[in-house]
């Protein structure tokens, strides 16, 4: 199993009010097939100041999440082997993770897409390239919320 681990900095974009409860960074999964895409997205939120570990496949992303359980993960679609959207659906039938945020990091873009994504447990999509800002803001959210007062975003 080839993952890495990115350790979060002082800048700690998570600690406005809304994250004023949590006394740890919100650790994030990010998992995609394309390596420098997911290194480069945890990197990005390691420094926004999130506890960022990678999966660069479907099966370790699961052993990832069974193993170290994030607060979110942020999930390539098209992967071979297993899919982002069957990671999903295995997680949201978890109970340990049924109600963590899962944010979908794809190239879809039609009606059609964001309609299967949410159907397959997503509370949002960031259109590949994202603006790892765009990321960052739309994780922060997620995190912020219940998971039953969750909207659907997407970038």
């Amino acid at each position: 199993m080839h993952n890495r681990t990115f350790t979060p900095t002082r800048s700690r974009v998570w600690t406005a009010a809304r994250f004023a409860a949590h006394s740890m960074p919100p650790r994030v999964l990010v998992v995609d097939d394309y390596i420098d895409s997911a290194d480069a997205l945890a990197a990005f939120l390691a420094n926004s100041g999130f506890d960022t570990r990678v999966a660069y496949n479907g099966c370790d992303a699961l052993k990832i999440a069974n193993e170290w359980r994030p607060d979110s993960v942020v999930l390539d679609i098209a992967m071979p082997g297993l899919s982002g959207l069957a990671v999903a659906r295995t997680l949201r039938a978890l109970p340990e993770m049924a109600s963590v945020p899962l944010l979908a990091y794809t190239a879809c873009e039609t009606g059609d897409d964001y309609a299967e994504l949410r159907a397959g447990g997503f509370d949002g999509v960031c259109i590949k390239p994202v603006d790892p800002l765009t990321a960052v803001d739309i994780l922060s959210t997620l995190l912020a919320m219940p998971a039953l007062k969750r909207g659907y975003y997407h970038s």
